[in-house]
């Protein structure tokens, strides 16, 4: 299909079934944990740098690929990425020792960016009246890979060897690329220089307050989104439970019932708009992260605080985006690429933090990181009100004046 051919319904599920292989991808390591360390011979801490790595990773993927996204062709772009991909979840399956394995996951997750290049590549390819819906397909395929690689590849661990997980994801990885290849436009959707695309990102992050305060939620939101996600496996089959690694997968059907709200906060949005669906989704990760800290030693604690602080990063990413998009329809792309690299450096800072604390603290060190990045991003939001509140006061207080002038 080329770029003046209609984009139907076909095309768009072929772009959400391959955003959802290729970010599941990022999250494959969380539920393996436990396994890679027992295999490996190393400690859990150590285990879960691999999770950290593929995190970070696809923060700086999306900083230095994802504005190419806009100046490359889309076609010739997405297909070197996944195959790319490919060949680093196969380097991960094979991997001998640790170090090996940290490297491959770094590539992995600078690798596979596709999905943030999909996105607004839909967008852009819909019919006229149909974005929205087209862009809301992704984000469901994305939901989907980032819970169902949970669920699924912790149940194929279980059954046979982690190794074979990253296997399995390759194979897909690589079967999705070609599928998706005759799917992607010849030429690129935009003009201008690489070097320039990317010197314009600081200023842009420094004349934009709500790309800040924006970044700064989420964040925290996704820092303690990570954390949680990150340490749950280790968490529920170390001695406190005892369960199994397919079992402790199961998780992944709490984070898809909390995907499944998704489009609950679209339109919350549209009706109330982002700020308060922001301050409605932190107030979510605040009760999320108490109810993990009370009531985290039983597993109808665990389930509903994972569900609340999943709902909370969830919706704030939502409302965000229909923030900064609405602040600077011009630059989408740029905005979209500071604010999702916030976003996963507050995940590989969380990952970080959680599987470091519950090595030498347990759950409740995990608890501990995660009620700092909630305070952090509740009081940056509650700055930002007042900052709102004060300044449409201003302007009601100028326009007055006006008037009776």
């Amino acid at each position: 299909m080329s770029a003046t051919r209609p984009f139907g319904r076909g095309a768009t599920l072929l772009f959400a079934v391959a955003c959802g292989v290729a970010v599941g991808n990022v999250y494959l390591p969380q539920p393996l944990l436990a396994l890679m360390a027992a295999d490996l011979r190393v400690s859990p801490a150590h285990a879960g740098l691999v999770a950290t790595l593929t995190q970070f990773g696809y923060a700086a993927g999306i900083l230095l690929l994802v504005p190419l996204g806009d100046l490359v062709r889309p076609r010739r772009l997405v297909t070197i990425l996944m195959a790319a991909t490919t060949a680093g979840l196969v380097i991960a399956a094979v991997a001998p020792a640790l170090g090996v394995l940290a490297v491959a996951a770094t590539l992995i997750g600078i690798l596979t960016v596709a999905p943030q290049i999909l996105v607004p590549l839909a967008g852009h390819l819909a019919p006229p009246g149909q974005a929205g819906r087209a862009v809301g397909t992704l984000v469901t395929g994305l939901i989907a890979g980032i819970f169902g690689s949970r669920l699924l590849g912790s149940l194929l661990a279980q059954a046979t060897s982690w190794r074979l997980v990253y296997a399995a994801a390759a194979v897909l990885t690589l079967l999705a690329g070609v599928l998706l290849r005759p799917a992607l436009p010849e030429e690129p959707i935009g003009r201008g220089s690489y070097p320039r695309a990317l010197a314009g990102l600081p200023g842009l992050l420094r004349r934009q307050a709500a790309l800040r305060q924006a970044c700064l939620v989420q964040f925290c939101s996704f820092a303690v989104f990570s954390g949680t996600w990150t340490v749950l496996a280790l968490y529920v089959t170390g001695p406190r439970f005892g369960w199994s690694t397919g079992t402790a997968g199961l998780f992944g059907l709490v984070g898809l019932a909390a995907g499944a709200l998704t489009p609950i906060a679209g339109h919350r949005t549209d009706r109330h708009g982002p700020l308060a669906v922001t301050a409605a989704a932190v107030l979510a990760s605040v009760v999320g992260v108490v109810v993990l800290t009370v009531a985290g030693t039983g597993p109808i604690g665990l389930v509903a605080g994972t569900f609340a602080v999943t709902v909370g990063m969830q919706s704030a990413q939502i409302a965000n985006q229909a923030r900064i998009f609405a602040d600077r329809p011009d630059a989408r792309s740029q905005v979209n690429t500071l604010y999702m690299t916030a976003a996963f450096l507050g995940g590989s800072l969380g990952s970080a933090a959680g599987t470091t604390l519950y090595n030498h603290h347990g759950w409740g060190g995990v608890c501990a990181a995660n009620a700092v990045f909630v305070t952090v991003a509740l009081a940056g939001h509650l700055l930002t009100l007042y900052r709102t509140a004060r300044d449409k006061r201003d302007r009601k207080f100028v326009r007055s004046n006006v008037s009776r002038g």
